[in-house]
């Protein structure tokens, strides 16, 4: 019986020594290896990192540029103009401005006529054509008086150069119907004022609807009437 259990003590002793010996050197516990074709999942902060290192150099810059043009704020708006509440209709002499007050002021309200320096007519050319020279001016000059015409003058300088004077005349109705003669002779001409510095009269309409409307009353009054000739509106300055 002490054998036994003298024995049986052995036993456990060697089990003991095989589980903790033997198979510990080689059926222990293993690490699992991850297998290398599996792609590895990065935290947020690792694919930051890893995002500005593949930039190539200039890539930052363009990367900002890009960031710029795709912001949101919104363009300034332009707005137009503010519409004008005063509207000039001219020039002309007085007695005509006084003739247009009149017709316009039961139209529009009121009215005032306003003078300004400007050019006024003072008499009527009868003009041949401006050459593109003095000669040519010239050979235009012999070619009038082979055809007749005695009295008549070169402009050398100013707006008229190298046009031909046939006769100045008070009225534009007295120049018109003198030209009445060259144009028997087939001479070409043309009525034109003869213009100095004075006083202009203008209309003065102050105006708080669209501009369209008063461009319509302009338009209505020419068409009853066409020998009126009634200038369009503009904005007072």
């Amino acid at each position: 019986m002490k054998y036994s259990v003298y024995l049986l003590i052995l036993v456990n002793v060697m089990f003991f020594l095989w589980e903790t010996g033997f198979r510990g050197n080689g059926n222990g516990p293993q690490e699992l290896a991850i297998p290398s074709d599996l792609e590895r999942i990065l935290l947020s902060s690792e694919a930051a990192d890893s995002e500005a290192a593949e930039l190539e150099p200039g890539d930052a810059e363009l990367k900002s540029v890009e960031d710029e043009q795709t912001d949101d704020t919104p363009t300034p708006e332009v707005k137009p103009p503010p519409p004008s509440d005063c509207f000039l209709i001219g020039p002309s002499n007085q007695a005509r401005a006084d003739e247009l007050r009149g017709l316009i002021k039961s139209h529009t309200g009121e009215v005032e006529v306003v003078a300004k320096p400007g050019e006024v007519p003072a008499g009527w050319w009868i003009l041949f054509p401006k050459a593109p020279s003095l000669e040519a001016a010239r050979e235009n000059r012999r070619m009038l008086a082979g055809k007749g015409v005695a009295d008549m003058w070169v402009f050398e300088k100013g707006s008229l150069q190298w046009a031909i004077s046939l006769g100045l005349y008070p009225g534009r109705a007295e120049a018109e119907a003198a030209q009445k003669q060259f144009t028997d002779k087939n001479i070409v001409t043309e009525v034109a004022p003869r213009l100095v510095q004075g006083e202009v009269y203008w209309l003065r309409i102050p105006w708080h609807r669209p501009r369209i409307e008063l461009e319509e009353i302009v338009q209505l009054l020419n068409t009853q009437d066409p020998e009126s000739k009634i200038p369009a509106p503009i904005a007072c300055p």
